[in-house]
């Protein structure tokens, strides 16, 4: 994959924090923020896992693995879709917090949960129908690794999945979207463009059969909510500031925004708006 360091001077980036601080990284911030996280996700990214469950054709004879699974975002849906899947996550916390979910909703039956890195599976090659991820490829530091590692592991004519987060190819905004999504979590390592998904896709053997990018309008304050942090800590303070500064030029891409704040808080500031823009793209083992 070609990658440029699209991190502003001073910041981590993709090549200057090693594979084992990322992975330390990474469990903090899933431990730290498992229950408040976890509501959001499993509650909020429903129609998320659903749309990804169409587009890869989950079916009911189809052993299947999410990666780094967090709160079982795509597990929970996907296990009324398959025969069996495999919930695979690095944090202990978090992923306790998936097995929780699968009690509260009957699954355990359709789920297994497996503690491991999503860059080095333990699933045999050619052993499963359908490997997916949400939202994890930006908090590891080899991404091609893993979908490498999805394509191995998947039958030939079986499926790969994702969703993730997506940026513009323009190294300005890429460099100022990377400092407001590390400052506010130190465990992103790097967003990547389509160019680059569609490459690393290839490589890997896989044939893209469908994408969609959908934009996730968010209050401010509660993306900065689920990640752990207060309006008084200064982490909150810079993240808005900047996301702020962005509004004239949308030079983040976040497009951000204030609107009026609700009418049941008469004298209320304006509220903080933003969007993540996301993708799903479903593929084919060649």
């Amino acid at each position: 994959m070609s990658a440029t360091d699209d991190s502003p001077k001073g910041l981590p980036n993709h090549a200057s924090v090693s594979d084992h601080e990322l992975k330390a990284l990474v469990r903090e911030r899933f431990t730290k923020t498992a229950e408040v996280f976890g509501d959001y996700a499993v509650a909020e990214r429903v129609a998320e896992a659903e749309l990804l469950a169409r587009l890869v054709a989950a079916g009911p004879g189809d052993v299947a693995a999410d990666l780094a699974c967090g709160p079982g975002t795509l597990a929970l849906r996907f296990a009324k879709h398959v025969r069996w899947m495999c919930a695979y996550d690095l944090t202990p916390a978090i992923l306790q917090r998936a097995r929780q979910s699968a009690a509260q909703h009957g699954l355990l039956d359709k789920l297994g949960f497996a503690i491991g890195d999503a860059q080095t599976l333990p699933f045999a090659e050619r052993s499963l129908d359908l490997a997916v991820t949400s939202y994890s490829l930006h908090h590891i530091s080899d991404p091609a690794r893993v979908i490498r590692e999805m394509a191995r592991v998947v039958k030939r004519g079986g499926r790969v999945g994702l969703i993730d987060i997506i940026v513009p190819e323009d190294p300005k905004v890429r460099a100022l979207n990377h400092r407001i999504e590390w400052i506010r979590d130190h465990s992103h390592c790097r967003s990547l463009t389509l160019a680059e998904f569609r490459e690393l896709m290839a490589a890997a053997g896989l044939r893209i059969t469908a994408t969609q990018t959908r934009e996730h309008p968010r209050l401010f304050d509660h993306w900065m909510h689920v990640a752990g942090w207060k309006p008084s800590d200064p982490e909150y303070i810079e993240v808005r500031d900047l996301m702020v500064s962005s509004i004239a030029d949308d030079g983040s891409n976040f497009h951000p925004r204030f609107e009026p704040a609700d009418v049941c808080q008469p004298g209320a500031s304006p509220a903080l708006y933003m969007i993540n823009t996301g993708i799903q793209i479903a593929a084919e083992k060649m």
